[in-house]
C-alpha cells in the first residue's frame, strides 16, 4: 500500500488534464523565473507559425524513437541525462525558442517577456546550457565555496 500511495505523487513534468499542466514552472529559479516557460509555452501553442516551426523541429527527434514509449526510448534517457548538451536536442530547443521569440510581438507580449526569453536563448539553449549549470559551476567554484564561508 505504500509503494501505491508513493506512485500517484509521481508526475511527469507535463501532463494535459484539460489544460497543460507545467510542474516546472514553481520550481524556476528567480523571483520571474516562470516568464520564460510560460512565454515560450503560450508562443508555440497560440500563434500558428510557431506551433508549426516547433512541429518540424521536433518531429525527427520524435520519429526515431517511436519504437518504445518513455521512459524506455532513446530520445528520453538523452534528454534527462544530456539535456541540451544533445546537439538534437539542443538544435530543436533552438528552433522552438526562435519560433516562440519571433511570435511573441504578434501576441501582445511585452518588450520585457521578450528580452527574458532572448535572454534564455542566448545564455542558455544557444550554448546548450540550462539554470542549474550555473548552480553547478558555483558549487564546484573554490572561490564560491570561500564566499560563502565568509558570509557565515
Amino acid at each position: 500500500a505504500d509503494l501505491d500511495y508513493h506512485l500517484t505523487t509521481l508526475f511527469p513534468p507535463v501532463r494535459p488534464r484539460g489544460h497543460l499542466e507545467l510542474r516546472m514552472i514553481d520550481a524556476q529559479p528567480g523571483d520571474d523565473g516562470w516568464i520564460v516557460p510560460l512565454a515560450v509555452t503560450a508562443a508555440l501553442f497560440d500563434d500558428p507559425e510557431a506551433a508549426e516551426a516547433a512541429h518540424r523541429a521536433v518531429k525527427p527527434l520524435t520519429e526515431r524513437t517511436l519504437d518504445r514509449p518513455a521512459p524506455h526510448n532513446p530520445l528520453w534517457s538523452d534528454a534527462a541525462r544530456l539535456g541540451l548538451a544533445d546537439p538534437g536536442l539542443r538544435e530543436a530547443a533552438t528552433a522552438c525558442f526562435t519560433a516562440a521569440l519571433a511570435a511573441l510581438p504578434r501576441l501582445g507580449a511585452t518588450p520585457e517577456v521578450s528580452d527574458a526569453v532572448a535572454g534564455y536563448l542566448d545564455r542558455y539553449v544557444l550554448r546548450g546550457r540550462c539554470p542549474a549549470d550555473d548552480l553547478l559551476a558555483g558549487a564546484t567554484d573554490p572561490r564560491a565555496h570561500a564566499r560563502k564561508d565568509i558570509r557565515s
